[in-house]
């Protein structure tokens, strides 16, 4: 609340000395005012709430005299957004269990998640991939729509391998006509390329040309480790065995296509350490805004003047009326 035209609301401080003027001029056994009182408020009682009434009224109308008003504010928000492809392995290594406890897959999904719950003004798209890939999203606002496609994303849906350059190429064909401030694609694997028809490396050189930013991650240890096996026993339930099989990782490709894009490359074997990884992507890329404040005021003077005046025929009616008989 503020008042317009706050100079009006001195008045207040003439109303003591306007009362004590009224009682001075009127000292004899009947007060008179330079507007004569009616003799139907002769008495005590009467004139109290006679004086009350045209004291309330004066003090509304000095309010509304100053013009009070109310305040909204509302926020301009203009956005440069951020385009974001996050690109993740789904061949059946990435079911091995050397992540604190919990497979490549399960750490992968849950830290893209939370990285994704903390973006705002960015359309973020979801590439899966193992010996082919496939789009799940596109660039999009609807969060909601691209974790629910990233949930219910499971191995085993797309014939296994790691068909890494295939993977990049589909993301970069949903960036390349972004009018976005910064394109860029998370690409995490824990393996080298071994299907697909697009070299890994020329599809760093197609990123590089349409101007996205490429970060790479590797992820699980390398050399021989244990793939949980799932099978159905006899009795229906389901029995898990370990094979031991060769993890390959290439880290010199991710780091090349992570240098030739201006982009950077992360090498991760624990759980931790891969959600400091989108941390630091999360600061490295943010989008940019800019918020410009707009301060609307309503004038409120109606409602003091409205009271004022059926104060002031609340007291014409009362001398008129109801006054005649009052003792």
């Amino acid at each position: 609340m503020r008042f317009a035209s706050w100079g009006f609301l001195l008045l207040f401080a003439l109303l003591p000395f306007l009362h004590k003027w009224w009682l001075y001029r009127n000292r004899p056994a009947r007060v008179r005012f330079s507007m004569p009182i009616p003799d139907e408020v002769s008495s005590k009682s009467s004139f109290r709430v006679w004086m009350s009434l045209k004291y309330l009224a004066l003090i509304l109308f000095v309010l509304a005299l100053a013009r009070p008003q109310t305040s909204y504010r509302q926020m301009e928000r203009n956005t440069n957004g951020i385009d974001i492809m996050m690109i993740l392995d789904f061949s059946a290594s990435m079911n091995i269990v050397d992540l604190a406890e919990r497979s490549r897959i399960e750490v992968a999904k849950d830290t893209m998640e939370n990285f994704i719950k903390g973006r705002q003004n960015d359309r973020i798209g979801f590439v899966m991939f193992s010996g082919e890939p496939l789009t799940l999203s596109p660039p999009t606002l609807d969060y909601g729509l691209l974790l629910k496609a990233l949930r219910q994303a499971s191995i085993g849906v797309l014939k296994d391998g790691t068909a890494i350059g295939d993977g990049l190429a589909l993301a970069i064909g949903h960036l390349k006509s972004s009018k976005a401030k910064s394109k860029v694609i998370i690409l995490l694997t824990d393996g080298d390329n071994n299907l697909g028809q697009i070299d890994p490396a020329t599809a760093g050189e197609l990123a590089q040309g349409f101007g996205i930013r490429v970060y790479t991650i590797a992820v699980g240890r390398e050399g021989r480790v244990n793939i949980p096996i799932k099978r159905r026993s006899l009795l229906g339930g389901e029995v898990v065995t370990y094979q031991q099989v060769e993890n390959a990782l290439n880290p010199e490709l991710l780091k090349l296509i992570a240098k030739e894009t201006q982009g950077k490359f992360y090498r991760v074997t624990d759980e931790s350490t891969l959600e400091k990884v989108f941390r630091e992507i999360n600061q490295l890329e943010k989008s940019e805004v800019k918020a410009k404040e707009k301060v609307r005021y309503d004038e409120n003077f109606q409602f003091p003047l409205r009271v004022g005046l059926v104060l002031l025929v609340l007291v014409q009616l009362l001398e008129r009326l109801a006054w005649r008989f009052l003792p």
